[in-house]
């Protein structure tokens, strides 16, 4: 009976660790942000006409652009790790006006939530020396 206790123990354990690479494997993709409730926003919003801003995760590393009108207005990419629900975004590069240069280095830690093709994003980042907090919502891109 404990040998059957035993690995019983081991096959949950050897599933939890499926299920954790089968969610890294799940956040990999690329995503289109839907709309966001960041700062001291109260309700979500979606972004300006003609804007679009996606997040390409893919092998350990990103890399989000800010579009309008065929033109990059901002860009910002590095090396992420995901465990458990904790996403975290260490950056290495960033391009565009819109985009502080303090992001260069940075280190930014999130929740994320999925579920199905939406992804939900909480934390917060450093803005001009103060923490601003992020709220955004993503959706999976489809060919």
């Amino acid at each position: 009976m404990t040998r059957i206790v035993c690995i019983a123990i081991g096959l949950a354990a050897l599933s939890g660790a499926a299920l954790a690479d089968e969610k890294l494997a799940t956040i990999e993709g690329a995503w289109r942000q839907v709309e966001s409730k960041n700062g001291a926003a109260k309700e979500y919003e979606k972004l300006p006409d003609g804007v679009e801003m996606t997040d390409y995760i893919v092998g350990g590393r990103f890399i989000w652009t800010i579009v309008q009108n065929g033109k990059i207005l901002g860009a910002a990419g590095g090396r992420y790790k995901l465990e458990k629900d904790k996403f975290t975004e260490i950056i290495e590069f960033v391009s565009g006006d819109g985009v502080p240069d303090s992001f260069v280095g940075s280190t930014f830690e999130f929740t994320v939530k999925l579920e199905g093709d939406v992804m939900t994003k909480v934390g917060t980042i450093q803005l001009g020396g103060r923490d601003s907090k992020i709220d955004e919502k993503w959706v999976r891109c489809k060919p």
